[in-house]
């Protein structure tokens, strides 16, 4: 019986050394909380890069840019109210004046886009500003007569 005890008690020891072992552990050094801070901030950075870094990717190889020149170019705009605006529009050698409000575009007027010389002309699709004195005084004539007859 004594051997048994002694068996036991053995066995015991041995099941205990590794809680003892674990017990007796040196703690983990305290990190300092500029170390923690600094290394939150860092961590916030390269995120943030990386954030970056995607949304400059994907706007640079966005499929829209892929399908080359537009038909459709701003030529100016001027705001006329709080929330409207006329805007003129060159689509095909045509200038379109229109007026944007909230929830609506409305068409104010189509105009050719005058070229005073051969020079003015565009070559192989360049994209070539058209002669805006004697537009601008054909669209301000139109305006005039428009508001005149409110």
């Amino acid at each position: 019986m004594k051997s048994r005890w002694m068996a036991g008690m053995a066995l015991g020891s041995m099941l205990q050394a590794p809680l003892l072992a674990a017990q007796t552990v040196a703690p983990v050094a305290a990190t300092s909380p500029t170390l923690s801070l600094l290394k939150t901030i860092l961590g916030l950075a390269v995120v943030l890069a990386v954030m970056a870094a995607i949304a400059w990717a994907f706007k640079r190889f966005s499929p829209g840019k892929l399908g080359g020149p537009s038909a459709l170019r701003i030529v100016g705009g001027v705001s006329v109210g709080s929330r409207e605006k006329v805007v003129v529009v060159e689509v095909a050698d045509r200038w379109l004046v229109l007026g944007v409000a909230p929830g609506q575009v409305t068409s104010l007027t189509n105009l050719d886009i005058v070229r005073n010389s051969p020079a003015d002309q565009p070559e192989s699709g360049t994209p070539v500003a058209p002669n805006l004195a004697t537009t601008g005084q054909a669209f301000a004539g139109w305006l005039r007569k428009a508001l005149e007859k409110r």
